[in-house]
């Protein structure tokens, strides 16, 4: 009797050991991870993400000088993912919700792969694109740095997540459609893609919200 009433004192001892850490790592994955963006799964997220990183990635700069208007189409690819990288870097360091830090994650990655694919079509071409961000990306900075919490969760996916991604989309078809040069239309077909599929996660993140 008492042997038994050790071994279900022990095995009693055993159950809320273990509730405790259950209820611990739930607490850890809601706070840290999540298994889907929007209503993507997280391998496929990631999985679209690194088909959109090869695709820009394998994009050739050819030294054929651009045209004034190419020059002008350009310098608007760059400076919109400007804005989108920069507003991202922002929202990965504060963002609470864990699926707008994948979103954040995922801009920064695809942003940093597009600026350098961009940089290094226009140091072929002898053109210095800007290096620094607009007054207005840098307005929309230091507003999300004033911000924390569910309002910069919000603030980022619909000034970033929604239109920006609606701005690039934008930007990224009238290159397709009127530019001249291989390499600028080839990093917008590249680009493009992922810029939707971002856009569509974005507004499915959103409507959780």
């Amino acid at each position: 009797m008492k042997n038994r009433s050790i071994l279900l004192s022990f095995l009693m001892i055993l159950f809320l050991t273990g509730a405790s850490l259950a209820q611990q790592n739930s607490g850890t994955m809601n706070a840290g991870t999540t298994a889907n963006v929007g209503k993507e799964s997280k391998s496929e997220f990631d999985s679209q993400n690194q088909k959109g990183a090869a695709a820009v990635g394998a994009v050739s700069a050819t030294g054929a000088k651009l045209s004034s208007a190419d020059q002008r189409l350009m310098l608007e690819v760059a400076m919109g993912g400007m804005m989108q990288l920069e507003v991202s870097k922002v929202a990965l360091q504060k963002a609470t919700n864990p699926e707008v830090r994948e979103l954040a994650q995922a801009e920064v990655d695809e942003q940093t792969g597009l600026s350098a694919k961009l940089k290094e079509i226009a140091d072929a071409k002898g053109i210095t694109l800007p290096a620094s961000p607009d007054p207005e990306t840098q307005a929309m900075v230091t507003k999300l740095q004033s911000m924390s919490g569910v309002a910069l969760d919000k603030m980022y996916v619909s000034e970033s997540g929604v239109k920006g991604h609606q701005k690039l989309d934008k930007v990224m078809s009238t290159v397709e459609s009127n530019a001249s040069d291989a390499s600028l239309i080839g990093v917008a077909k590249a680009a493009h893609p992922l810029i939707k599929f971002h856009l569509t996660v974005a507004k499915q993140i959103k409507d959780k919200r």
